[in-house]
């Protein structure tokens, strides 16, 4: 009984284990590479536009770089986060295939933070009605149980026994409504609060959709979406006023936990 139940703990471990997600990063492998403050980065330019990127951090369904752009042209540059798109690798070198239909390569483009923050925005606002509704819920249910009271109450027919057992389940109706609408309150503003504070970080640390003058640089975070299958990838940004092109590769690394 006693190997057993070892054996048993044991297997849990390693099912335990085997659960554990694990974690990605990214490595520059191209451009002009060094470390920066404990951070290793790239550097390349053309046609006097310049791409600085790093990576940053990992988040459920992105792969996140710090980039920055340069314009050292002679005229006004249009960045856009949407200009960013990365091709993913296999280890041997091919093109990894779209999950929906292997019949084509797989390709990325950056997460847009201008419709992260709109969506934001509008859930927000649904969780306002959803409150109002709620409430209107609470409001009916609770006149219902008053109306059920008052009737109940007003019933001679009943012994005392029956009377005490109908007081009771109201008062618990009456608390039922009361606690409910405080939940839903609280669970709308931990909602809120959640994505009031999502949709400040695409405001405020996301790369957004700039017009850089001449001379001047723009920095922010680049979310691309994550693929786990990819050993290695190009990361293309590619200016539409003309034929710049950027291209970047990057070592897609696991890194399992320490247990």
């Amino acid at each position: 009984m006693k190997n057993k139940l070892t054996f048993l703990l044991c297997a849990s471990l390693v099912w335990l284990a085997s659960c554990t997600p694990n974690f990605y990063h990214l490595r520059p492998a191209s451009g002009d590479i060094a470390w920066i403050e404990g951070r290793e980065v790239t550097r390349v330019e053309q046609n006097g536009v310049v791409l600085v990127a790093s990576y940053e951090f990992e988040d459920p369904h992105h792969l996140v770089l710090d980039v920055e752009i340069k314009n050292r042209t002679n005229a006004p540059l249009l960045v856009d986060p949407n200009d960013f798109t990365y091709f993913p690798f296999e280890e041997k070198g091919d093109t990894l295939r779209k999950k929906t239909n292997s019949s084509y390569a797989a390709t990325y483009r950056a997460t847009d933070p201008e419709q992260k923050i709109e969506q934001a925005t509008l859930e927000i606002k649904r969780q306002k009605q959803r409150l109002v509704a709620a409430s209107i819920f609470n409001g009916v249910m609770l006149v219902a149980t008053i109306a059920s009271d008052i009737h109940s109450s007003n019933r001679n027919d009943r012994s005392w026994q029956q009377r005490a057992n109908n007081r009771y389940n109201h008062a618990q109706a009456y608390n039922f409504i009361i606690q409910k609408q405080i939940a839903d309150v609280q669970l709308q503003k931990i909602r809120t609060d959640q994505l009031q504070h999502e949709r400040a970080n695409w405001q405020d640390m996301a790369l957004r959709k700039t017009t850089l003058p001449v001379g001047e640089s723009v920095r922010g975070l680049l979310f691309l979406p994550k693929d786990t299958r990819a050993s290695y990838l190009w990361l293309n940004y590619e200016t539409p006023a003309d034929s710049t092109n950027l291209r970047v590769k990057f070592l897609q690394e696991k890194i399992k936990p320490e247990h």
